[in-house]
């Protein structure tokens, strides 16, 4: 969704309550307001981070299913996996253990510092690191934020603080301020970010493993 559009209508729909006579509509709008603080300035407030946190579950959501594509065309890029004998016996297919190999990798690397998550990402999409760090900074500290607002009612830490560190970036929070992205300022670069950092990091993959798909993925204007 973009951000832009959304930010409108949720704008019209926090002026119209203040136009309306409609009851049922200032008493809902009342007592979500009354819900949502103090950790939002209002609903309006609350609605966007919501749609932050989405961003970020979206992007990370694209690169599972990117790496288990690769994936399942080369499944010894995971390297050592261990299953029990059960799950083998289990497994209803060999791609039913591809993806929890998957699974198992990605759970792996999710935990690490950004720089050896990417490193580790990158190796095994066999892409060249050096084009994604600039876009990978922007995700980390984005990620970093997402996790103040789901483990920490989007108060400042110093682990967010040294998440930020280890990406190589830096951010004007105190520890101890809101950290609710509420600024489209700060919030529509960063989608604009991640949506160009996956369209470079599925054109570098499909360049490299399906190569014949390029043209029909990422056409380029003929000269006329």
């Amino acid at each position: 969704m973009d951000f832009h559009q959304a930010s409108l209508y949720l704008l019209a729909v926090k002026i119209s309550t203040h136009t309306t006579t409609d009851q049922r509509l200032l008493t809902a709008h009342a007592n979500l307001t009354e819900r949502v603080t103090p950790i939002y300035e209002d609903a309006r407030s609350y609605f966007t981070a919501r749609l932050f946190i989405s961003h970020i579950s979206a992007f990370k959501i694209f690169l599972q299913k990117i790496v288990a594509l690769v994936i399942q065309k080369h499944p010894k890029k995971v390297g050592s996996i261990e299953f029990r004998l059960s799950d083998t016996l289990d497994a209803s297919s060999n791609a039913e253990l591809v993806q929890r190999a998957t699974d198992e990798f990605l759970n792996r690397i999710m935990y690490k510092k950004p720089h050896e998550y990417l490193s580790d990402l990158c190796g095994l999409l066999s892409i060249n690191k050096a084009f994604f760090e600039s876009g990978w900074k922007i995700f980390s500290e984005a990620k970093a934020r997402r996790d103040l607002g789901v483990h920490n009612a989007w108060i400042c830490n110093a682990t967010y603080h040294r998440k930020v560190a280890e990406a190589g970036s830096r951010t004007a929070l105190k520890i101890g301020e809101s950290a609710v992205p509420n600024d489209a300022l700060y919030v529509q670069p960063l989608l604009d970010a991640l949506l160009a950092l996956s369209e470079t990091i599925s054109e570098a993959v499909v360049s490299k493993h399906w190569p014949e798909m390029l043209q029909t993925i990422f056409p380029v204007d003929q000269p006329s």
